[in-house]
């Protein structure tokens, strides 16, 4: 299956209820630093606050409901807080749109495309199974802004990055029955099996010991991963 050239994963965005304890959290606790945040226009028509914050290849862009009605508002209603996007940088936006149309992928968006002074940024997103997760492609040409709307900032307070983060290297996901989403991986996204475990469940237990266990966590977990990039993901 011919791949859909991803090259990384460029962010991830989360939604919180608290923009400004999270800051703490990642400025001070884990010494990011901050990129820059949301513009006027995207919080008056998103209805959210944003900060993006890095460290290494690390981006997180966090965001907060301002009022009702907009993305992150919507995802907190009915979750925790957690991540509603993940952003993946490919080669060739067109061609990575085309084969996921070609597969049967469900698109947000068509291609979107912006410029500033420093290039280009195509983007699209589209649905998954991962809840109310959304998957955005993201193809850059020397743009300098994070995302449409966000103000860089110019300055960012310095850091160290004392804890050497280097980049988002997998995503881990749990799921009630697994086989849906790994389908979707595999003919959707053209992922292939890297690994498979089991363990503390009776099936692969031994026989002298699984009729003496009460409970266990029945965790089992198929890694599936993109060769070309080395991206994996997890699935319990």
């Amino acid at each position: 299956m011919s791949s859909l050239g991803i090259r990384k994963i460029e962010a991830l965005h989360y939604y919180v209820h608290d923009l400004e304890r999270t800051r703490r959290f990642f400025v001070d606790k884990l010494d990011f630093a901050e990129l820059g945040g949301s513009g006027p226009d995207l919080e008056r028509e998103g209805r959210q606050r944003a900060a993006a914050f890095g460290a290494g290849d690390a981006t997180f862009v966090i965001h907060q409901p301002i009022g009702e009605g907009g993305r992150a508002w919507r995802y907190l209603r009915k979750h925790p807080e957690g991540v509603g996007t993940i952003v993946l940088a490919v080669d060739d936006v067109e061609l990575t749109f085309r084969l996921l149309d070609e597969r049967g992928a469900t698109f947000i968006t068509d291609v979107q495309r912006f410029a500033d002074d420093g290039g280009t940024l195509a983007m699209f997103s589209i649905t998954t199974p991962f809840g109310d997760t959304t998957f955005r492609f993201v193809e850059r040409r020397g743009h300098r802004g994070l995302f449409p709307g966000f103000v860089s900032n110019p300055t960012p307070p310095a850091a160290t990055n004392r804890f050497d983060f280097e980049r988002i290297d997998h995503i881990t996901s749990n799921f009630q029955t697994m086989k849906p989403a790994l389908l979707w991986m595999e003919h959707v996204l053209g992922l292939e099996q890297l690994w498979e475990i089991a363990f503390h469940t009776n099936d692969v237990a031994a026989p002298d010991t699984a009729t003496k266990r009460a409970h266990g966590s029945g965790l089992k977990s198929i890694v599936m991963w993109d060769a070309a990039s080395g991206l994996k993901f997890a699935n319990n």
